[in-house]
């Protein structure tokens, strides 16, 4: 059981991190909602054909699928594909930082809520973290007046909202659930459908023979190690750890992105964005630490 709990908050933690990069490579000449709808319908034909291949298929009540619409919508068409649409306009190491304020935005509505209390310490990595982000955007205000960048900004932290909204449904399960790769295949196969007809709404005029080798290949990544592996992982370890320690991953994901975007797509790391990303992993390290017993 352990190790299986370790596999899968590794590819949580690494899978996920490499993710941003991969987005920001395919749409480079692929449309961001048709990207992460391709990526989505690949990624459900393939946990399909094996459910089907293992004969583990199961009937989907009226119940259960108004349960997987609503979290695939949340956390897939949302926040997958908002996130996609904010890398066209953004960095995937910008993408990435921002990124890590989920853990905060799951706190805050598990304390609206009342799932957590409120304590000095909760209170103090709040502001830890929010003091990375005021370094983040302290030198750039002047870049809110560009209006792709300020899309990109916005669809992302959207995007976030999204996701801990869905995290928090999730976590709170249901009186009859679906097996975990049956609910994930249901999710992504409804937000493949919707993002793909959205971006087809948006520009009816696609032309494939654009696209680029490599944005194909990143296509391909995303849907086996972001979608199948990396959603998958996800999925297990909220059956097994309180949802505030789940997107705690996050900020491994941070190294993991801006290493890789440094690395491959030569974005630049400066000072200023290493101590933000220090503080906002300090704070997030702060509020979910609890000592042994």
């Amino acid at each position: 059981m352990k190790t299986k709990l370790y596999l899968a908050l590794f590819c949580v933690a690494f899978f996920w991190g490499t993710t941003f990069l991969a987005i920001r490579v395919g749409v480079e000449t692929i449309p961001p909602f048709l990207l992460a709808g391709i990526r989505n319908l690949i990624s459900s034909t393939l946990i399909f054909c094996y459910l089907f291949s293992q004969k583990k298929l199961e009937k989907v009540s009226l119940n259960q699928f108004f349960r997987a619409f609503i979290l695939s919508i949340l956390m897939i068409v949302l926040a997958n594909g908002l996130t996609t649409y904010s890398e066209k306009y953004i960095t995937s190491g910008l993408a990435s930082l921002i990124s890590t304020l989920t853990p905060f935005c799951v706190l805050i509505i598990n304390l609206v809520l009342g799932f957590e209390k409120l304590s000095f310490k909760t209170i103090g990595g709040i502001l830890l973290g929010m003091s990375g982000i005021f370094l983040i955007y302290q030198s750039s205000l002047s870049d809110l007046l560009i209006p792709e960048y300020r899309q990109g900004i916005f669809a992302l932290l959207s995007a976030i909202l999204a996701w801990s909204v869905g995290t928090i449904i999730m976590k709170r399960g249901s009186q009859k659930p679906l097996s975990m790769l049956m609910n994930v295949c249901v999710q992504m196969m409804i937000a493949g459908v919707v993002l793909t007809s959205l971006q087809f709404c948006l520009t009816p005029n696609i032309s494939p023979e654009n696209w680029s080798g490599r944005s194909i290949f990143a296509m391909v990544y995303l849907a086996l190690f972001g979608s199948v592996v990396g959603y998958v992982a996800f999925s297990y370890l909220l059956t097994q750890l309180p949802s505030t320690k789940v997107v705690v991953l996050s900020y491994v994901n941070l190294v993991v992105a801006l290493f890789l975007g440094w690395l491959i797509l030569d974005e630049i790391i400066t000072s200023r964005i290493i101590l933000a990303a220090t503080l906002i992993i300090t704070g997030v390290v702060i509020v979910n630490y609890k000592k042994v017993k």
